[in-house]
């Protein structure tokens, strides 16, 4: 490569560097930004390239090219040697590093990633670097205790003098003098020739690492933390202990007089070179091997151990409040310095630009404090960023879903309504969707209109005067399950409602029917049934009722046809029986109260004579009994007297006939028997026989009598004179004196005239007749004359000469 090449990209690095530096040698203020990185393997050595990037080596000896974004290192390319390496160095233009391992050197040309020269040697080489001409010179510490010099053919014969105390720090001057540093606390400088030119005595502590400067010094740094400065020319000395007294293990320019000086324990140290002064001094982890500076002030340090390799970030704090850039969201806001949604806004509410949402990056700002941000399209954006009360509408419609606030939807998903004044569920909009009939008004109705009274809550508005039945009002308002009541009658049309009309067509009260029933003893039964004709008004179906009950409201069932309903009817089973008279006077066997009360003409005048309830018949049947054995008589009034003549003169008319036609077939038999015995009397002899046998001079003019056979019966029966049983033998009379005395028979209109054919009574005396008392001693002697006609029809002379007399008396003189 061309060494002027080399030292122009150099040149360029440097005036970069300067850039990040004030001319006074001071630092940005940075903060300690914390780990960034971590690698599990040790690295030997860290190079930040002209380009900003990292070259690394680790103890195996690969060689990679990584960019180090964020503070996280990636590698771009490795070359893998696998070797133990001990140290590293990139040459002045940074096209070379060379790798001092174990067995050797091995030199790697970065831009073609590849191994450009190999140094093989049987002792361990320690470090190694390029001399101003190019070529390169290995040093071995321990073994041989020198340095050699190698071309590019190999060895050129140049060597350093052998340091008997062994070789503990390494370095070429820009002239080709060696610097080595010793165990025993010694610098020696000799000639690229091997000839010594200088012992160093100064130190006081072994010099684990040497760095020259850009203006010809050089800097040594011990092991006790302390940094010698030497003239190069003059070798002139000055030193100064590091702050934290730990042991130097690298040392790299930042800036003309800028070094940052690498210890143990991750400590690194920012010094003036020219005036020897610490600046500052940061601290990482581990054997600080390097580190990178950002332009912008921040500080990457680089720390290794055996194991691990830590990438340790240092920030700038541009706005003084205590956190580096890095970490501060707001590097130039003092009040600001986390924004956990990176929105931009930070999480500090005290400070400026407060984020109102702090862990959502859609939202920041929330004016009215509702909760919600303002952003209307980032998460719960709010709609309404002036009130506090609302912030979303769904159905877009200008009213906020929040029922209860300012401007508040009360029908937050239908578009078309948002008031509600009376709080039923009915818009007021007239115009949007179920509008509410009735706004001023909470009601519940959907059927006919919405949102007006409902009563019955059957989803049919109350009547009023500017919505009637007509316009589709609940006729029934009061009863949930009916609504219509096309007839007016007050039965909803409903069939599945409670008392629907069984007749919707017509009016009607009705509430009940008969109907036909097998299973029922009558065949009928009742079933409910409204709203059809009832004239009567007795809640019976008109056209269910028997005849002529559709028209009496005490009546509605006749079973028997008689034209009395059965509520009145005493017996509904036998249409001959109305009354109860009429079963007491038809079933004589009812010997109950009722009955024999009704079988009492008396008790029955009695009861037509009370103005109010009387007494029951056995309360007034004791009273009469009472009565009769205090008075000694019956008292019968008018009524009851009428009742008992009115049935004795039926039966008296009856058995008057009944005796009449017993005396006529009586009669006919005489007739008969007198032919028999008097013969034919229809002549005058006849009538001279009958009259001889009445006077007792039968036969004496030998007329009449039995002529003829042809007179008798063809059967004559023969004569018993034993005394036939009248059926009361059983009977004895026991004292004569019991017997009653004869009275006087009184006849109305019966009598012994009638019996005998006499003459009717109509044309007698309406005075009775008085049958003397006779016995048998009194017994007259003779009969009395016969009349002109002789034995009157049906008489005996028997009878003639007890009774003769008096019906001369009476009949005598016709």
């Amino acid at each position: 490569m061309n060494r002027g090449s080399s030292i122009a990209m150099a040149l360029i690095f440097f005036l970069q560097v300067t850039v990040a530096v004030t001319a006074n040698s001071t630092l940005p203020v940075i903060t300690d930004g914390g780990q960034t990185d971590e690698l599990n393997k040790e690295l030997i050595h860290w190079t930040v390239t002209n380009s900003g990037d990292v070259i690394t080596v680790g103890a195996d000896g690969n060689v990679s090219l990584n960019a180090l974004n964020n503070g996280i290192l990636s590698t771009q390319w490795t070359v893998f040697l696998s070797v133990n390496a001990n140290s590293a160095r990139v040459d002045n233009a940074g096209e070379l590093i060379v790798v001092a391992h174990q067995t050797g050197v091995q030199v790697v040309q970065i831009s073609s990633q590849s191994v450009f020269q190999t140094i093989n040697t049987t002792n361990p080489v320690d470090d190694a670097s390029f001399d101003h001409q190019g070529d390169l010179w290995i040093a071995q510490f321990a073994g041989k205790r020198m340095a050699t010099e190698y071309d590019t053919n190999g060895l050129t014969g140049s060597t350093s003098p052998v340091i008997t105390s062994g070789i503990s720090a390494f370095e070429i001057l820009s002239d080709g003098r060696l610097v080595l540093a010793s165990y025993d606390k010694k610098i020696y400088v000799t000639s690229n020739s091997g000839d010594l030119l200088t012992t160093l005595t100064e130190p006081t502590a072994i010099i684990g690492s040497l760095e020259e400067t850009s203006d010809g010094v050089l800097l040594a740094g011990s092991n006790g933390g302390t940094v010698h400065k030497y003239d190069t020319n003059s070798w002139a000395t000055s030193s100064m202990s590091l702050s934290h007294g730990k042991q130097v293990v690298s040392m790299n320019h930042r800036g003309d007089f800028m070094f940052g000086i690498g210890a143990k324990q991750g400590e690194i140290s920012f010094i003036n070179s020219s005036t020897l002064a610490e600046i500052e001094t940061y601290t990482g982890s581990g054997n600080v091997i390097g580190y990178l500076a950002e332009f912008t002030g921040q500080l990457y340090i680089a720390g290794t151990s055996p194991t691990w390799t830590r990438i340790h970030f240092y920030d700038l704090d541009s706005d003084l409040d205590g956190v580096n850039d890095l970490n501060d969201a707001f590097p130039n806001d003092n009040t600001q310095t986390t924004d956990s949604d990176d929105d931009g806004y930070g999480d500090d509410a005290n400070g400026n630009n407060p984020d109102a949402f702090p862990n959502e990056a859609t939202q920041w700002a929330d004016l009215d404090g509702d909760g919600y941000g303002d952003n209307p399209i980032g998460v719960d954006g709010d709609l309404f960023p002036n009130n506090s009360d609302q912030w979303s509408d769904i159905d877009g419609d200008g009213y906020g879903d929040n029922r209860n606030g300012e401007a508040g939807d009360q029908f937050p998903e239908e578009a078309t309504q948002w008031g509600d004044l009376d709080l039923d569920g009915y818009g007021d909009n007239a115009d949007g969707y179920k509008p509410d009939s009735c706004p001023m008004l909470n009601g519940f109705s959907s059927a006919d209109r919405y949102g007006c009274p409902d009563s019955d809550l059957d989803g049919y508005s109350d009547p009023d005067e500017d919505w009637t039945v007509l316009d589709g009002a609940d006729a029934l308002s009061e009863i949930g399950s009916q609504w219509q009541d096309q007839d007016s009658d007050g039965y909803g049309d409903s069939a599945q409602g409670s008392t629907p009309d069984a007749c919707p067509w017509e009016y009607g009260l009705s509430t009940k029917a008969w109907v036909l029933d097998e299973t029922s003893s009558i065949g009928y039964s009742e079933e409910p049934s409204y709203g059809c004709l009832d004239n009567d008004g007795d809640g019976w179906v008109d056209r269910t009722e028997s005849p002529l009950m559709d028209i009496d409201p005490n009546e509605h069932f006749d079973a028997d046809g008689d034209g009395v309903g059965s509520n009145s009817d005493y017996d509904d089973t036998r249409s001959f029986i109305q009354t109860e008279q009429d079963h007491c006077l038809t079933d004589k066997n009812d010997t109950s109260e009722a009955c024999q009360g009704w079988n009492n003409p008396a008790f029955q005048a009695y009861l037509a004579g009370q103005n109010e309830t009387g007494l029951n018949f056995f309360s007034w049947n004791a009273s009469e009994q009472t009565d009769s054995s205090s008075t000694g008589a019956l008292n019968v009034d008018d009524d009851t007297l009428f009742q008992v003549i009115k049935v004795g003169g039926i039966a008296f008319v009856c058995l008057t006939g009944l005796i009449l036609l017993i005396a006529f077939m009586v009669n006919k038999r005489k007739g008969a028997t007198a032919k028999k015995t008097y013969g034919d009397l229809s002549s005058s002899q006849t009538n001279q026989a009958s009259m001889e046998a009445l006077e007792g001079k039968g036969g004496i003019s030998a007329q009449g009598g039995v002529i003829s056979d042809s007179v008798w019966d063809d059967d004559v029966a023969n004569f018993d004179f034993e005394d036939e049983s009248n059926g009361f033998e059983d009977m004895e009379l026991k004292d004569d004196s019991a017997l009653p005395e004869a009275g006087a028979m009184t006849y109305d209109e019966e009598s012994i005239e009638a019996i005998a054919g006499m003459p009717s009574p109509q044309q007698s005396t309406e005075k009775s007749i008085v049958e003397p008392e006779v016995s048998e001693e009194s017994r007259p002697s003779e009969a009395p004359p016969l009349p002109e006609g002789g034995l009157p029809d049906g008489w005996t002379m028997d009878q003639w000469q007890w009774y003769g007399h008096e019906w001369l008396a009476k009949y005598g003189k016709n």
